[in-house]
Order: structure tokens, then sequence, then C-alpha cells
């Protein structure tokens, strides 16, 4: 599976001096199986250290957090030699073991060579600060895998060469944007966690068997992150957080008659208020496991200037998921008729190509009954980003905000193929959410 995040890594390792690499992201999203193809690929020798898996690794810490003796250590733990100065030392679920998180400070202070990168899921490393080497790591985030990269990882590399060089200007064929369409909706069906992916790819030749072995897979991870949520969260918190995710899709389903937001009554059976549930949620956003994406009243910078702490909608972290747990059958999916929850459905899709290209959740604006789905910041300026389901480019929220704030430049994401923008709004086709902002910056 090819990721994005690889240049990022080959820079840092052609860099004359260097901090570790800690390389965060919340389970199965491939933080190890990147990791391990940036050592291969690039090193002569690359070396990985569970401490999940070996937990007696942890103990080689505990005497000091000097790195030459606990390069040493490592080494004799293996029985292998290990130059830090040419080979790659990857320090796994490093979150299992603070000492060896705390220790790489001291490689950025007295080994700027050497080539280190930990490891850990937000699961427990996003949790606490305790022993974290504030300002002396290189924070690379890890999320789902994007469209682009399910592409790839689907070898349809000339399918994604066409989709990333469209251009207003030169749009798709007809046959093109069908075909892009297609697995867009395969994409909808999978998520972006790369061992979902892979588990279609190998059985794609049969789709009811890619279907059946795809919603499989899923359910069982779903059950791994609730029991993460019952160890890392300690027994009393456990059943709110847990309470908390699974309110997630089934609130994104819910019809209502006006605008979407996070509602608390009914999430628990007794106590459903902003005050129970605001540690869950806070909890949840630092696992990794869903997206806050605040409401915001004004169309003005910065954004939280505006935003009600108690006015907010919740996302999945991957769109995948969302399916799974809602148990909407992949069929369903792939035959886009699922109701207006396609619109919600669809949102969510952006909104994870947004956060995996920005790193932070983007806002939205809500005024009586009109909402844009999203308001993004570029370059201090303000982009209202609409997203619709299907191909109607009727926008009449979004109308609305412009007719308000007048913004300079404002997005359409539909189903609909690339279109000619339209009195200074950009109409994009829901695959090319990553295209955001150069798409509309190039094509103004």
């Amino acid at each position: 599976m090819k990721r994005t995040l690889m240049s990022r890594l080959e820079t840092w390792r052609r860099a004359v001096s260097r901090k570790p690499v800690l390389l965060q992201g919340a389970r199965q999203v491939g933080k190890t199986y990147l990791l391990e193809q940036f050592g291969h690929d690039h090193f002569p020798s690359s070396h990985r250290f569970d401490f999940a898996e070996e937990p007696a690794l942890r103990g080689i810490f505990d005497a000091d957090l000097r790195p030459e003796r606990i390069v040493r250590d490592l080494g004799l733990a293996r029985g292998i030699d290990i130059d830090v100065k040419q080979d790659l030392l990857i320090l796994d679920e490093i979150q299992r073991c603070p000492k060896a998180l705390a220790s790489l400070k001291y490689f950025a202070e007295k080994m700027p060579n050497a080539f280190v990168c930990g490891s850990g899921s937000l699961l427990g490393l996003g949790l606490t600060e305790d022993l974290f080497p504030v300002g002396k790591v290189e924070r690379l985030h890890l999320y789902p895998m994007t469209f682009r990269e399910f592409l790839l990882g689907m070898g349809c590399r000339h399918i994604e060469e066409a989709r990333s060089s469209a251009t207003l200007q030169s749009p798709l064929p007809e046959i093109v944007h069908n075909r892009l369409w297609e697995h867009y909706k395969y994409y909808l069906i999978t998520g972006g966690l790369p061992e979902v992916v892979a588990t279609f790819l190998k059985h794609f030749d049969s789709l009811s068997e890619a279907f059946v072995q795809t919603r499989r897979l899923q359910a069982n991870l779903i059950e791994d992150y609730t029991n993460d949520i019952a160890k890392h969260s300690g027994k009393l918190k456990a059943v709110r957080v847990e309470s908390v995710f699974r309110s997630v899709p089934i609130q994104l389903a819910r019809e209502t008659s006006g605008v979407h937001k996070f509602v608390f009554r009914g999430v628990l059976e007794t106590g459903s208020r902003h005050s129970t549930l605001e540690g869950p949620i806070a909890w949840l956003q630092k696992a990794g496991l869903v997206h806050k994406v605040m409401i915001s009243s004004r169309a003005e910078l910065p954004f939280d200037a505006t935003a009600n702490e108690r006015r907010f909608k919740l996302y999945m972290f991957d769109v995948g998921l969302l399916g799974a747990m809602l148990e909407l059958a992949p069929r369903t999916i792939f035959g886009y008729d699922y109701g207006h929850y396609k619109g919600y459905f669809a949102e969510n899709a952006v909104l994870t190509e947004l956060v995996a290209r920005w790193h932070r959740p983007p806002h939205c604006w809500q005024s009586g009954t009109s909402e844009v789905e999203f308001l993004m910041d570029v370059d201090g300026e303000v982009v209202p980003v609409e997203v619709k389901a299907g191909i109607n480019t009727k926008a009449k929220s979004l109308s609305v905000f412009r007719a308000r704030f007048n913004p300079r430049r404002s997005v359409l994401f539909t189903a609909a193929p690339l279109a000619a923008m339209a009195q200074g709004c950009t109409h994009l086709p829901l695959y090319l959410a990553d295209r955001f902002p150069e798409a509309v910056v190039s094509d103004q």
C-alpha cells in the first residue's frame, strides 16, 4: 500500500541532522507497515522492537536513558549490531513504554545523526503527555488511506494519474469519470484502513465475496476498538466512551427536519448532557476515532470565536467503519440507493480527506435552516465548502452564505463530473476532495 507520507519520511532521511520521528495515528491505519517499508526501501538494515509483542524490552529503558547504552542493549537482546547512523531503528508501540518515549529527547540531543522512528497508537500515546519529549521529535500523523492511496493500492495507477491531472480546462472524459465513480463507491464501502483495502483487493475477482470479507473484517475491527476503549479509558468511563462512539453513526443516519448537530439526549440511559459527555468525546478525539466539527455562526476568523462549545457535529474517522457500524449492506452503498443518508456519508468521506490534508477538522456554518458543511481557512481567507451526494448542483445553503458574506471563492462537491466554475463557485466531484484547495486556486 503506497502511502503519501512516505515522501515526508524520505525528506527526513536526507536531512544532515534530524530529530527522531514519532509516527502517530489511530490503530490499524498502517503505521508499522509504513515504517517497515521505509526501512526496507531506504536503509541497509532496519530493526523493529515492538513493546507490545515483547514486553521484556521495556526493562532496557529502566537503568537510564543514554542512547548509546540503549542501542547497545537492544542489539544484545537480539544478538545483532545496530548502527543508527546507517540503519533504521523502529521503536514500535512506543506508548507501551513511556521511558522509551522519553528517551527520544536524548536521541535528539546526543545522536542527531541517528535514524530513529517511534510509532504509537493514539490510544495511550495521545491520551497522556507524561514524559513526552516536547520539541524533541518530528511528529507525523498517519490517517486512513485517502482515495488517491486507495486507487494506488488497488493497482489503478493510470486511473489515478488521470484523476490527479484533471482540471476545469481539461476535464475527464465521461468514461473515465464513470470508472472513477465506480471505484469511489468501492472506497465508501472499504474506507481507508489498509488491512480492509487489502482484503477487498484479494477477493476482488468475486465482488460478492469481497463485500462479505470486507464487512467481516470491519466487524472484527469495531470489536477491537471497543475492547481498546474498555482497556484504556477505565471501567467507569468506558461505558460512556463506547456509548458516544456507537452513537456517532446513528446520529448521522438520523433524519432531522433542520440542521444537523450532535444531540446529547439519549446517548446514555441517564445523565446524557454536555457535562457528562464532554470528557468521553474528548477521549475519542484524542484516540483519533472521531472528528469533531465545531459549528460557527459567522464567517469570520478565527472560527472558534463564533463557535459554541455545545454545538458541534461528530464524524467517524473512517468512512468504511461508518457503513459497517450501521450494518449498511455494501451492495446498497454500491447501488447508491440509501436515501437521505447518502448526504452524511458523502460529508464523512470528504471530511476524512480534508483532515488527512490539513491535519485538523474544519468548522461548519449554520444559520436558521441553512448549513454549509465545512468552512476552511485558506491562507487567511474563508472558503465555504458544501457537499452534495447526488448530481444536483443546486446549493441553497451555499447561496445563502455567499449572499450574506460574499466570499471570493467557494466549493461545491457533488457526484457530477468536473464542471465549469459558475459565479465564483468551483464544482468538483466528490472523488477530488483531496485536490482542495489547489483546484480552487488554480482555476480562478
